[in-house]
C-alpha cells in the first residue's frame, strides 16, 4: 500500500501556496493528510484514507479528510474520479500524468494506460476551438472476455494493474 515516489516536500509547498491564495487556514491535520496520500501508490476513497490514517495512529476526523481532499483536489494535487458506483476515488496527479483507465463492469479489474493519440486528439480537439488542453480523462467500461474464469473476480485479488 505505501509508495512515497512523490516529493512531499514540493507537494507541501503546492498546497502551501494553494491554501494562503485561496485563504485557508494552514493546519496541521491537512498537510497530514497530505503526506498519507503521498504515502499511497494506488487509486482510494475518501473512507479508505481515513480507516488508513487511523491504522497508522492518526487522530484525524472523518470531516477533514472529506474536505482536505476536496482542497487537494482543487489545488491539482489529487485527481478525483467516478468509476463505478457513489463512491469518488482519487489518486495523486503527480503519480502517474496523463492516463487513462479501461474498467471491468463486472468484477472491478480496472488497467491504466497511455495512449499518444488521445493526447494529440485532446490538443487538436482544444486547439480547434481557440483554447490550450490542459489535461483529459477518459474511462472505458467493459468486460472481461472470458467471464466465467475471471481471474481479478475469483482470488479477490487486487485488480489494479498497468499497462506500459
Amino acid at each position: 500500500m505505501k509508495h512515497v515516489a512523490a516529493d512531499v516536500e514540493q507537494l507541501r509547498e503546492q498546497f502551501r501556496v494553494f491554501l494562503r491564495t485561496k485563504m485557508y487556514r494552514n493546519t496541521q491535520e491537512r498537510f497530514r493528510v497530505l503526506e498519507r496520500v503521498a504515502e499511497l501508490d494506488r487509486h482510494f476513497t475518501a473512507d479508505e484514507l481515513y480507516v488508513y490514517m487511523n491504522t497508522c495512529g492518526d487522530k484525524i476526523s472523518r470531516a477533514t479528510v472529506y474536505s482536505t481532499l476536496d482542497l487537494l483536489t482543487r489545488c491539482n494535487i489529487l485527481v478525483k474520479h467516478r468509476f463505478q458506483g457513489d463512491s469518488a476515488t482519487y489518486e495523486l496527479a503527480a503519480r502517474k500524468p496523463n492516463h487513462d483507465h479501461l474498467i471491468c463492469r463486472d468484477c472491478g479489474h480496472m488497467i491504466e494506460f497511455q495512449e499518444s493519440a488521445l493526447l494529440a486528439l485532446q490538443d487538436s480537439i482544444a486547439e480547434r476551438y481557440g483554447m490550450r488542453a490542459l489535461r483529459h480523462s477518459l474511462q472505458i467500461f467493459a468486460q472481461c472476455r472470458d467471464q466465467e474464469h475471471c481471474t481479478h473476480r475469483r482470488h479477490g485479488e487486487d485488480s489494479t494493474t498497468s499497462d506500459d
